[in-house]
Parts: structure tokens; sequence; C-alpha cells
């Protein structure tokens, strides 16, 4: 084995702060974003990613003040990391439609890859893309993390979908609303004006209904026109098959009115037309039925006599990470839940911590959890019953929006407001049980090849290891209070830890 080598960067560790403070115009370029596709394959228990491609698309539609996620919500989280001072830049919570297929007997006997997509503004500098995955316990987890190198020449800027875009409301530049792009499936060329007339309708349906309503001139609505070769959509139970521009689907993990699609590329490719907070794919179809995963897309079909609940509904998964409150005994996210600790989703509690949720909403004489009867159908309690659970998980008030169509509730309608405003040119404050400290030790990139960085938090130069699978040390080195880059090339594939001050983190030599 060669000498190992090991390059100081002399720059001083740094961590996030408690401000949550991060300068855009520092980190970021004004325009554009930074778009990382990747795979993530695997079965029930188990998964890895693989990475596909960075692309540079012309359009951030985030705030450009509030780049660190306020909330902690979301199965998944990407964050962005400066390389040079380990600084967190930006970080947002997601959920994926590959976490709910674990959850699926069919993830118990084969393996499946989906794809996924991660939008960020565009870094200035050299910067770690970092995904991370929320364990049954609740915590997040660093999985994977990828170098993004402004000079690298296969870092794209082609558009593989070029479409016009039409305003259907638009209130202000793209930092300072939530900016919902309109994504038509299974319209023709020939059914381009029934899509927007359907995009305004989609408007309506938010004007109407609270809280959007008394916050509409907060959003911007613009439609991407974007035509199918056929009309209508995938119906697999039907054996109807149609050729649409994001290969859309009913019956999704065999549920008949679950609509979704696992192309995601090509959806975030259709979106890239314009600026984006969120994604809302309307299917040309009058079959009753949708989807909606947070931060990730809201899908719903625009001709059935249900559409307008199904577009709220769905959308409240999606923008604010609202659970489903309605019990569903053979609903395999029910397994998503782990009943000793507390989710993350803002309208659901196991009352582990109930205090962290909507307490502050309950009348002093409201008993927890509260009695599910005529008297308290109008109170904030905690009623046993959601997350498709009979029992052991709580949800606000007795009807809500995401139980059974009614008005959200109090709990809910909050939540909303929070996350309009985390869209604005304004910083929001943070509830302190959410300011996350970052890891006193980092490896980066995951999985490697030719240099590790290590990123650790120490008074003064120390010895660390590098530990094989079997738990033989294949490499010692020295590392200090800064960034430390590794080199690793003559190192055999496989998985290593690397321990420093009491503490490991595994990483994958390729």
């Amino acid at each position: 084995m060669k000498k190992t080598v090991v390059f100081l960067f002399a720059i001083a560790f740094s961590l996030l702060s408690r401000a949550q403070n991060v300068s855009f115009e520092q980190y970021f370029l004004d325009e554009g974003s930074l778009r990382m596709d990747v795979f993530q394959c695997g079965n029930f228990n188990s998964s890895h990613y693989v990475f596909e491609r960075f692309i540079i698309e012309p359009y951030f539609g985030g705030s450009k003040v509030n780049l660190i996620d306020p909330f902690n919500y979301g199965t998944n989280r990407v964050k962005v990391i400066d390389a040079q001072t380990n600084t967190l830049i930006y970080s947002r919570g997601y959920n994926t439609l590959f976490r709910e297929w674990q959850t699926t007997e069919e993830a118990t006997r084969m393996e499946r890859c989906y794809e996924e997509s991660v939008s960020v503004p565009l870094p200035r500098n050299e910067a770690y893309v970092i995904l991370e995955i929320r364990n049954f316990d609740g915590e997040f987890e660093e999985i994977f993390s990828k170098l993004y190198e402004p000079n690298e020449m296969f870092n794209t800027t082609e558009q593989r979908y070029v479409f016009p875009v039409y305003d259907v409301m638009v209130n202000g530049t793209p930092e300072s609303k939530v900016d919902i792009v309109i994504l038509p499936e299974g319209y023709t060329a020939d059914e381009m004006s029934q899509f927007e007339q359907h995009c305004q309708s989609l408007v309506d349906v938010f004007a109407q209904q609270e809280p959007f309503a008394s916050h509409l001139d907060d959003f911007n609505f613009r439609a991407v026109l974007a035509p199918s070769e056929e009309s209508g959509v995938d119906i697999p139970a039907s054996h109807n098959w149609v050729r649409t521009i994001l290969n859309s689907h009913f019956y999704t993990f065999y549920i008949d009115r679950y609509c979704t699609t696992r192309d995601y590329f090509s959806v975030k490719d259709v979106a890239a037309n314009a600026p984006y907070d969120q994604i809302y794919i309307l299917v040309n179809s009058s079959q009753y039925g949708g989807g909606g995963f947070y931060n990730f897309y809201s899908m719903s079909t625009a001709g059935n006599m249900s559409s307008a609940s199904v577009i709220i509904h769905e959308f409240g998964h999606a923008f604010a990470g609202l659970a489903d409150e309605y019990e569903e005994s053979d609903n395999p996210l029910a397994l998503l839940y782990n009943l000793d600790v507390e989710p993350w989703e803002p309208n659901i509690t196991t009352l582990v911590d109930f205090e962290s949720k909507w307490a502050d909403l309950v009348a002093p004489n409201t008993p927890i959890p509260t009695p599910n009867n005529y008297q308290y159908y109008n109170t904030v309690g905690a009623f046993e019953g959601g997350g498709y659970l009979t029992h052991g998980m709580y949800r606000p008030q007795h009807d809500c929006m995401m139980r059974n169509y009614a008005l959200f509730c109090a709990v809910c309608s909050r939540t909303i407001e929070d996350v309009i405003e985390a869209h604005s040119d304004v910083l929001v404050s943070v509830k302190p049980g959410l300011l996350l400290s970052e890891p006193s030790l980092r490896v980066c990139p995951n999985p490697a090849t030719d240099f590790i960085d290590v990123f650790v938090r120490q008074q003064e130069d120390d010895m660390a290891e590098i530990i094989d699978i079997n738990g033989k040390t294949v490499m010692s080195v020295r590392i200090n209070n800064e960034v430390n880059r590794i080199l690793i090339s003559d190192l055999p594939q496989g998985v290593y830890m690397f321990r420093a001050n009491g503490e490991t983190r595994k990483f994958v030599k390729q």
C-alpha cells in the first residue's frame, strides 16, 4: 500500500447556525438550480443509491431567505454542504414513492429501482449534495453524498423537453411566492385548451378552500403545455395502456384509486420549463383518484365529480406534509409508523411528545385522549384513529380534509399557513426543538472512489482509523479540526468504517 496522503485544508470547521440564516449570495448563483438524479434500489428492509447525473436547470423557485428547512418533515431529506467549510447551506425534506413501496408485500420477495431527483439552488463553489433517510426511530441518517464540482464537464445544461408555459395566475417573483407548476398528463395537442381550462378550475378550487383562499396572493400558478401522444391514463386492471408524457397509471400497489408515476425524471424534465416549489400533475381522466408526496409531486384526475376535494387533499400531503387521518386496516403504509416515537407529520400524534405538536391549541378542560363523541366534535383534542391505524395514533379534530374531505382542521390550517410563510422572502422563526445540530463527524462522498473528505470537530490533532468489514484497521491517518482529504484509491472495493473521537461513519469504496 502506498503511503497515505492527507490534504489538510486550512479552513475552520463550521456547524449549522442556530439562527438558520444562510446568505444566498455568498453560496449560490442568482439564477438557476442544480438537479441531482439518482436511482434508489432495494427491497423491504434495505436500499442504496446509484448516481445518474447532475443537471443545471434554468430556474429556482424557492425562497432565497429560508434556505434551511424549518420543519423537519419528510421521510427523506436533501442537504447541501459547502465543501470548503462544512457549512450547511441548504436543506429540504421530502417523501418518495420508493419508501411507500418498501411497505408492500412485493418488496419482501424482490428488488426494485425507483427514480429519485432533488433540486437545490445552484452552488457557486464545490458542494456536497447529501441524501438522508429517516429511520424507524424517527432520526435522519446520511445515506449518500456526491460532490458537485462546478467545472465538471459532464454537468449538463441540456433540457430534454422544451414547451410553452401558460401563466394561469402570477402574483409576484418566485422567491417570494409559493410557485406551483401544473403538468398535463394524457392531454393531446388538440386537448391543450381543455387542459388550460382545467388549470383555471384548479386555481378556482384553491380560491374556494381555506386557508388557501385567504392566501391566494401568496401563490403563483404556471402550466407547462406538454402534450401526450394519446389521451387518458393507464388503467392496468382494464388492460388500458396509453402513450402519455409522464407514464402515469392507476392501481399503484394494486390500489385502484392510487394514481402515480414512477417516471420521475420525465416529471422533472417537463417541470423544468418554469420556476416551481410544487409540482401538480393533472390527469385527463374521469376516474376517481390521485396521490401526493411531500415536496415530490401531487396528482389528481381533472374530470371526476370529487376532483375538487382530491386536488386539495393531495396537495395537503405534498405541500404541508400532512398525514392521512383516516383508518384503513389493510393499508401497508401503516407499517411506516413506530408507535413508540412521535411521527414527523404535524397532524397526527402517538402522544409520546404531544407538547411538540398541537397541545397549545387544546382548551384546558379538554381531556387527552379526547372522547370520540358529539360533545367534542368541533373541539381540538386528540381523537384516536389516524395514519391508517385504529389504535395508538391520534388526530386533532373529529373531521378534517385529511380524513373525510371536510374543512381543514385547526392544526392542518395552521401548518399550511406556516409553510406558506416559509416560502416568502421573510426569515421565519423556528421552534427550538427543530433546531438540529449537524454531526460532529462526516465522511463524504459516499460511495467514494479516489478520496474521502472527513469533516470533524475536535480541539487538536488526533489519529483516526479506517476499518474494514472484518474489523481490521487498514489505514491510520492524522486529522485535525479542519477539512481533511484522505486518499483511498489503494483500498479494495468494499464497506469501511471511519473511526474518530469514539464515533464511526460507514462509507463504501467503489
